[in-house]
């Protein structure tokens, strides 16, 4: 069975995009918040459902969140700093301040071992309460399409972050985790915008030896 039912997405979804599909979707506040951190961290599903007050500070500008040490042998980074004045970065601040103010609730965690599945029931202050792999997988759908899964947003991050004409592997690595460029090589997604580049690159090649 392949590993996406309707096959890789490669095609980067600009910000104004993912913004009117975020809000033509009416989400709660806590899925809004989650599918936000999704788009900017680039992170995995699990990474994201799994944070804690505690892997929070809030400053008077910005909403800070430690995703530790990477899973899949990622590397461990700098906590991440979003501007409040983002988008959606209100909404985990209140999120932040919601679980932070109530007692430890219980979670199911869910994690490989010996490349089995196995869970554990753990009490803490949950960003994400009720978002699990699941519930990460049918939120992507219902706001992106069902073309759509989690992961897709990794890919969409990195993507964007590449088509930065400044970008070195350094900052992929401080901002993602990823380690080779060979991974880095692997989300990789397509984009029409530098597809018109490399053609007006070639045309200026053209040009200059036929002028």
């Amino acid at each position: 069975m392949p590993k996406y039912k309707a096959g890789k997405q490669e095609k980067p979804v600009s910000f104004q995009e993912f913004k009117e599909r975020v809000e033509k979707a009416r989400l709660s506040a806590e899925k809004a918040g989650f599918i936000w951190l999704l788009y900017y961290a680039g992170c995995r599903k699990s990474e994201a459902y799994e944070r804690t007050a505690e892997d929070c500070q809030v400053t008077e500008s910005h909403f800070i969140i430690d995703f530790h040490q990477r899973k899949k042998h990622g590397a461990r980074v700098p906590a991440l700093r979003f501007p409040i004045s983002w988008p959606g970065i209100e909404q985990l601040f209140k999120l932040y301040e919601r679980a932070s103010s109530r007692k430890p609730q219980r979670k199911r965690i869910f994690y490989q071992e010996d490349k089995t599945t196995k869970s554990n029931v753990l009490r803490d202050h949950w960003l994400f309460p009720h978002i699990q792999s699941a519930t990460a997988l049918r939120l992507v759908k219902q706001v992106l399409g069902s073309n759509y899964y989690p992961h897709f947003l990794r890919l969409n991050r990195i993507t964007e972050l590449l088509s930065d004409s400044t970008v070195n592997i350094t900052r992929i690595k401080s901002y993602t985790g990823i380690k080779t460029v060979e991974v880095i090589q692997a989300y990789l997604g397509t984009s029409e915008k530098e597809q018109e580049s490399a053609l007006s690159w070639i045309d200026k090649k053209i040009n200059e030896k036929t002028g």
